[in-house]
């Protein structure tokens, strides 16, 4: 039980690392809770719903790996080499693909005028909405540009010493 227990713990470690360092992680994450609340002016079935689940989770999950990769292939390869550059940049490439896909779902399943305007007028309607929503986008965008890279590079430098 204890080794499911590490395994779960080791887990969110790497989730945590991926969205304290990886700025792209930051947005996704951010994109997806925007995303979920605004299907709720939206009569989605089940489906729907699951279709979106699915894709922000391909997405974050995609974005993890490539993290994995960059991390690994700076371990093996710290100077530049362009086998290591094909590496990193062909799973960036599996994030991107699964990002613009994940946008072409959202522009299907999102695209109504009717709800647009809908949201619109229930931002400007109540002023208290609006200033949340602006108060929200603050705060997103304070967390997605967190954390340096500074930062990161002290953990790419002390891994080095792990040597």
């Amino acid at each position: 039980m204890r080794n499911l227990l590490n395994s779960f713990r080791y887990a969110m470690n790497g989730i945590i690392f991926c969205a304290r360092y990886e700025r792209n992680m930051r947005i996704h994450i951010i994109a997806t809770l925007y995303l979920l609340y605004f299907s709720s002016f939206y009569d989605k079935t089940r489906e729907e719903l699951i279709l979106l689940i699915l894709t922000c989770v391909l997405v974050m999950s995609l974005e993890i790996i490539n993290t994995s990769i960059e991390v690994i292939v700076d371990k093996v390869s710290p100077h530049y080499h362009t086998l290591a550059k094909i590496a990193k940049d062909a799973a960036a490439g599996a994030v991107f693909i699964a990002s613009a896909a994940a946008v072409v779902i959202g522009i299907l399943l999102f695209w109504d005028v009717g709800v647009f305007l809908e949201i619109k007028d229930f931002f400007l309607m109540r002023a208290l909405n609006i200033i949340v929503l602006v108060i929200s986008i603050i705060i997103s965008f304070i967390f997605i540009n967190s954390v340096k890279e500074r930062k990161k590079r002290r953990i790419k430098n002390k891994g080095k010493n792990d040597e």
